[in-house]
């Protein structure tokens, strides 16, 4: 079977490493210290696009316990290789039919709706997502930003023209992703939309990495003590609306309220 864009990315590019290096520790880090204001003990956490199994590895460590859904079978390799132990399936964000509904009290969707092209796409799993999860449970819904990509792609890159003759990118600077592409890119505006048709209720969105993702090369050079305060401030600033959509992720976090 030919492998898809998904797969051969996540062949090539190790997840795993990423979130080892200091702008994925910015991520990690300010990702988990609002996990942990909604998690209590006892809690069953379901890790959908769980990658190598970094958060739910955190996240059953503590005590939790966690069962993970992935799509690339190189992932959950890593994954088991590090937690042999680890109750973690193959499977695709649309269709959780091996799950019950309602079992959930935490849902965590950290990475498949960056994949997953146009709205139609991504309401499957927001629903599948919140039939999974308990009545007044939490789902932690992480999104690419459109100007993030414009700024260090389109731009910084100098594709920008082109991408704008092709439609790639319309007159409002927004991505257009082709259902070929690998990631599909979202403004406040597209989140807001997608929660309203999902009938998600938000609790918070907050930006897990901020300005990490441009500053890399100056958080390498970074002494540990002036690194460590960055993630503070990240952890800060994560939930402040005049810098939400600047970096170039956010996470939703959403209540399913029936």
């Amino acid at each position: 079977m030919a492998l898809t864009n998904i797969e051969k990315h996540y062949n090539k590019h190790p997840e795993d490493l990423r979130l080892q290096r200091r702008h994925g520790i910015v991520e990690f880090e300010t990702t988990m210290h609002h996990l942990h204001r909604f998690l209590q003990p006892g809690h069953i956490v379901l890790d959908i696009g769980a990658g190598t199994g970094r958060y739910a590895s955190a996240l059953m460590a503590e005590g939790y316990r966690v069962k993970a859904v992935e799509l690339v079978r190189r992932n959950i390799d890593v994954f088991l290789k590090r937690e042999p132990t680890a109750d973690v399936v193959q499977g695709d964000a649309r269709d959780l039919s091996f799950f019950p509904d309602d079992m959930a009290d935490t849902t965590l969707l950290l990475g498949p709706l960056y994949h997953l092209i146009g709205d139609e796409q991504k309401l499957r799993a927001l629903a599948e997502a919140k039939r999974v999860t308990k009545p007044g449970g939490v789902i932690f819904v992480a999104y690419l930003m459109n100007e993030y990509s414009i700024l260090s792609y389109c731009f910084d890159q100098e594709r920008i023209a082109g991408l704008m003759a092709r439609g790639v990118v319309d007159k409002s600077f927004h991505i257009q992703a082709c259902e070929d592409e690998l990631y599909d890119y979202v403004r406040m505006e597209d989140v807001n939309r997608l929660n309203g048709m999902a009938g998600l209720q938000r609790v918070t969105v907050f930006s897990p990495d901020g300005a990490a993702d441009y500053m890399r090369t100056r958080l390498n050079r970074m002494s540990q003590e002036t690194f460590r305060l960055f993630v503070e401030y990240q952890m800060s600033v994560s939930e402040r609306p005049d810098l939400i959509g600047a970096g170039s992720h956010i996470v939703d976090v959403v209540r399913k309220v029936s």
